[in-house]
């Protein structure tokens, strides 16, 4: 209860209509002199935030000589928020993809080819975003797949439901997620190898590489480097599948 006032700042509200609401909540019906001695500050300080409060529907008043303030369900309260927060979101996603449609129309320099991703969520971002747009084959070794995204794995089913050819190599600790991928029609290795580096690679032109064990990914095309990574995938599933046999 001591954090309410936290978490609803970071919601974007001011200090003083946090503070003001969580007494609320707190201590139950209250004058705004009474409020203001819950949370230490002037009298004055508490009369906007309540009022704005109450245009909102967040707090509700009774009596007029003094006010007597009260709180709205919080259910109510949070509910709304929500609903503000994705129509606020809705409105900078659609500015955004605008704005990202007219520089991807404009084409890519050629310098501007290559990317280098920071993270896990770097990686795991760029990887799903590749899957969804491959085409015919998506092929990886990877280290990390213990760590991939709900969104990662949905991505890869996705596209095994629509025909994609999916090999992976994982390491013993992604057995699980192996194990759900090759149910799902993936073809699935597994390799005792944590240092190698971990990449993907899709529709044989589009790579994602990652060097060792370091954090930083890189995200490029090009079908000469990636037919090299192709052929070392297949060397080393071939190694494994001989190595079980």
């Amino acid at each position: 209860m001591e954090q309410l006032g936290d978490e609803l700042s970071r919601l974007g509200w001011g200090k003083y209509e946090s503070a003001c609401y969580h007494a609320l909540v707190k201590f139950g019906e209250m004058k705004a002199s009474q409020v203001a001695a819950r949370i230490d500050a002037q009298p004055a300080k508490v009369y906007q935030p309540l009022n704005s409060l109450h245009e909102q529907g967040y707090v509700k008043v009774r009596g007029e000589n003094p006010k007597r303030y009260i709180a709205q369900n919080p259910r109510h309260v949070i509910e709304k928020e929500r609903e503000r927060f994705e129509s606020e979101s809705d409105e900078i996603l659609e500015s955004l993809e605008e704005a990202w449609e007219v520089q991807i129309e404009r084409g890519p320099d050629a310098e501007d080819s290559a990317w280098v991703l920071s993270g896990q969520d770097g990686m795991n971002t760029e990887l799903c975003n590749l899957i969804k747009e491959a085409d015919e084959s998506i092929v990886g070794f990877d280290t990390r797949l213990a760590w991939a995204t709900r969104d990662v794995i949905e991505a890869i089913e996705k596209a095994l439901e629509n025909n994609i050819d999916v090999r992976i190599i994982g390491t013993p600790h992604s057995s699980e997620t192996l194990d759900r991928l090759e149910k799902s029609g993936a073809t699935t290795n597994v390799a005792d190898d944590h240092n190698r580096s971990s990449y993907y690679v899709i529709d044989e032109e589009r790579v994602l590489l990652n060097i060792g064990t370091q954090d930083a990914t890189l995200s490029f095309e090009d079908s000469d480097v990636a037919s090299i990574i192709v052929n070392d995938f297949q060397a080393h599933a071939q190694e494994e599948v001989e190595a079980q046999t």
